[in-house]
């Protein structure tokens, strides 16, 4: 039986611009308050998944909080999976994808209140060459924008905007053959987004029938840069040129990159050049703390 009393935090030290200092400082001012046994983990990136597993198996906590980006929430996720442990999220990455489509607040204390709420749901992620991705992963353009964030020495919502225009001068289409349950479709591509969620973490809605509790996920396919669609997508509609762009719900996904290894991120963290993606949703993966009054990806 899970000791009631007892919550594990998880901090990435590194990601995004916010103080972790205040994060530990309200965590601990906050724990205090309700009685609850807190302890820290601060991740290296050095095994920190196995790390977090033997600490909940020791510690067995009734709630877990991450402070960190999407990839370090998904992270954290996996390492509770099949359990009835609760997650709360405390936005503190770069772009915090997961932390938009859930209507979160970028105050600290706010966040908090809704990581100790009772208002919790489960959602689905996906599996991608074994990996797990809860929020948006992608070939193609945005990899590589990611591939260039990391390799940067700027951080926050500047360093997205000077490594985009960089992007965008180097990035080339690829030849794509998608195969799902349903259908065979052979394109160009910008770029391929397999999306369990709605929006990235400027807000932006790219996948407008997302919803992270359907057991299913999407698949966005962008075959070029076009104006009119990217606006289209922007205002939330769904009536697309096929010819320039599609989204296809889906249960699994075979991508394959025809002529040429195309860059590859999981929720924000590269993970280099590949040739082929075998995606497959886990309906139901992870019990998440939100707002009251929000659906995930509404």
């Amino acid at each position: 039986m899970l000791s009631e009393r007892k919550v594990l935090l998880v901090v990435n030290p590194i990601s995004g611009d916010v103080n972790k200092d205040v994060i530990f400082e309200r965590t601990i001012e906050k724990t205090g308050a309700e009685g609850y046994d807190l302890r820290i983990y601060s991740t290296t990136g050095k095994n920190d998944l196995e790390t977090i597993r033997e600490m909940v198996e020791n510690i067995r906590p009734e709630r877990i909080l991450v402070a960190g980006g999407d990839g370090t929430i998904s992270m954290v996720a996996e390492a509770i999976h099949k359990t009835d442990i609760i997650m709360g999220i405390i936005p503190a990455g770069s772009a915090n994808g997961l932390s938009a489509d859930f209507g979160l607040s970028g105050s600290i204390d706010e966040a908090l209140e809704v990581a100790f709420s009772d208002n919790v749901t489960a959602i689905d992620a996906v599996c991608i060459n074994g990996e797990v991705s809860l929020h948006l992963s992608d070939i193609g353009l945005n990899a590589l924008l990611v591939k260039n964030y990391e390799d940067s020495d700027t951080r926050g919502k500047l360093g997205y905007a000077r490594e985009m225009l960089r992007t965008l001068s180097e990035h080339e289409n690829f030849q794509v053959k998608i195969t799902t349950e349903n259908e065979v479709l052979e394109t160009e591509a910008l770029i391929v987004i397999i999306a369990n969620a709605k929006k990235y973490g400027t807000g932006v809605s790219i996948n407008p029938i997302g919803d992270m509790c359907d057991g299913f996920f999407e698949l966005v396919i962008a075959k070029r840069l076009d104006f009119i669609e990217t606006a289209k997508i922007l205002a939330g509609s769904t009536d697309f040129n096929p010819e320039i762009m599609q989204v296809i719900s889906v249960k699994k996904a075979k991508i394959e990159c025809v002529d040429k290894a195309a860059h590859f991120q999981i929720d924000g963290e590269y993970k280099g050049l590949v040739k082929e993606l075998d995606a497959d949703i886990l309906a139901g993966y992870v019990r998440v703390a939100i707002p009251w009054g929000t659906v995930p990806g509404q």
